[in-house]
């Protein structure tokens, strides 16, 4: 998607890899397959290319330094992805800078039975791995009981953070652009609603039906958030909405977000687009909302695994104001973020009907 934003501006696209069987291969002016953490793979990549950025946080960040000590442009910073990559040095960064987040400890999981539980209220705590987490893996809901008696499940292998379990959360993100210049814009912030079985992104919408003064709140937090971090790109501040009314940073990623795919068609510039304007060295773009979205993720069917057709395909493609996005995988497995779909309309409830509606259609079968 950041390639196909860029395609008007005739930008190329280096890209390193794990495999050629992936969805950037077609798009690639050159392509290095080898591991993100892979010190030669990523030295070459940066020998033919302007600037580095990454898609997702599993990357080789003493290289992404070692280059930039050298002359690199990488965005965002290695030193951000070293925070970012630990959710123990995340949470503490939080704590140090004085941005609100549920209270923490941070263990090594064979000791998570010997902590005094009674720190945290209710009977559940969050634990999650400090590093190696992605799309809801790495993050588990338990019970007290369990944990006091050693029940940790063994993915939980090495350092942890145990956190405070915030029920009934209204989940919001605003995703902020931060150029070298210092300039800072935001997003209007959305609200997302994730599936309970797999915790990724179900659907969110655009704008959020909170209150205005708890969306500027959550605007000033999250600005206040990437200026600590120095931060240089596009970042997506995940935040809790407790019933209490506060608001609690819960994640920033450092790069294009899911809860952003509606910019593409719903605001002035993508998050996509003012990413490359950062890149580039441009102005930022204009980020209001033109009209009311609903983004829902395209979700690997059950016991369907390997090659896929999608039903439901023309409903979608004849339904007013929805736009399709197939991220080109080769394959589906249950649980497997396939895609997205965007339906704008002027009554944000209508669009929620829609979105359901269609979400009930599409389903991978076999091929």
């Amino acid at each position: 998607m950041l390639i196909e934003s860029a395609k008007p501006w005739n930008v190329e696209f280096n890209i390193l890899e794990a495999s050629k069987d992936c969805p950037c291969f077609e798009y690639a002016s050159t392509f290095i397959e080898g591991s993100l953490m892979d010190a030669e793979k990523i030295k070459e990549l940066a020998s033919i290319s302007d600037v580095i950025t990454y898609e997702i946080e599993h990357v080789g960040v003493e290289t992404l330094k070692f280059l930039e000590s050298n002359g690199t442009v990488v965005i965002p910073s290695g030193a951000i992805l070293e925070v970012i990559q630990d959710k123990g040095l995340q949470k503490q960064f939080y704590l140090d800078n004085n941005l609100a987040t549920s209270p923490f400890v941070i263990i090594d999981s064979s000791e998570a039975s010997t902590i005094g539980l009674d720190r945290f209220p209710g009977n559940r705590v969050v634990v999650k791995s400090c590093t190696g987490g992605y799309d809801g893996k790495g993050v588990s809901i338990m019970s007290k009981s369990d944990i006091a008696e050693g029940n940790v499940p063994a993915v939980f292998n090495g350092q942890v953070v145990l956190e405070n379990y915030v029920p009934d959360v209204t989940e919001l993100s605003v995703i902020v652009a931060r150029n070298a210049a210092g300039d800072i814009r935001s997003f209007p912030i959305v609200e997302m609603v994730f599936d309970p079985e797999i915790n990724l992104v179900d659907y969110l919408f655009a704008p959020s039906t909170v209150a205005n003064d708890i969306k500027d709140d959550a605007n000033t937090l999250s600005i206040k958030a990437i200026e600590a971090l120095k931060g240089v790109g596009i970042f997506a501040v995940e935040l809790f909405l407790t019933q209490e009314g506060e608001i609690l940073i819960n994640e920033i990623a450092p790069r294009p977000h899911n809860s952003g795919h509606h910019t593409i068609e719903a605001n002035y510039t993508s998050q996509y687009e003012q990413l490359m304007r950062i890149m580039l060295n441009m102005p930022l773009g204009e980020t209001d909302l033109i009209t009311p979205a609903v983004m829902t993720n395209i979700i690997g069917s059950e016991n369907v695994t390997g090659a896929y057709t999608l039903d439901g395909l023309q409903d979608l493609m004849a339904t007013k104001g929805a736009y399709l996005h197939w991220y080109n995988k080769s394959v589906t497995k249950p649980g497997r973020k396939m895609g997205h779909f965007t339906v704008l309309d002027s009554d944000l409830d209508a669009a929620v009907k829609k979105s359901h509606d269609l979400k009930k259609k599409l389903k991978t079968q076999p091929r």
